[in-house]
């Protein structure tokens, strides 16, 4: 194992990647922050086991993202449902997407949220990967354990989506 990296240059480096790619799978502003928090604490807590010999710092970061974002989806398994068109009929969670995107104070950040709220889940899942974890088109689809055509032909279809639900504000 080599020197540990400093949690301050980490939270500095990963934050805003970290809260972005919580907040696109979630759409929901407190929900996201409270696990942001507790990735963060994770990565603190943990620092000490980071081995630069098994991987990045972004992929040791990236896997207690998506671990904690799963575990708080098996948590709330009975009261949150797993697709994004059930999050949007089910008033258990309470999300009033009028409301979040109105506390989105940047209106480019704010119409690109209603965007991303329009998108089906697996589109907008795919598309969060790509830019937020920097992924490419290959790891995702290896991840997914689907095609790389059918991936990248997702991922172009949903740019292409958002770009004009962008023009329409």
């Amino acid at each position: 194992m080599t020197d540990k990296p400093d949690v301050a240059e980490i939270y500095e480096t990963y934050y805003s990647k970290i809260y972005n790619f919580i907040f696109f799978k979630l759409l929901h502003r407190q929900i996201t922050e409270d696990l942001v928090g507790e990735i963060f604490l994770k990565v603190a807590t943990h620092i000490g086991s980071y081995d630069s010999e098994k991987g990045e710092v972004s992929t040791w970061i990236y896997t207690i993202a998506s671990n904690t974002l799963y575990d708080y989806l098996r948590r709330r398994n009975k009261l949150v449902p797993l697709t994004l068109d059930e999050l949007h009929d089910d008033a258990r969670l309470s999300v009033d997407f009028s409301e979040q995107s109105s506390l989105i104070q940047d209106e480019n950040r704010r119409e690109m949220y209603i965007a991303l709220s329009k998108l089906d889940e697996r589109t907008r899942d795919i598309i969060s990967e790509k830019y937020f974890l920097e992924k490419t088109i290959k790891t995702i689809a290896e991840e997914k354990n689907m095609n790389e055509s059918t991936v990248s032909t997702i991922h172009n279809r949903g740019l292409e989506a958002l770009r004009k639900q962008m023009k329409n504000f």
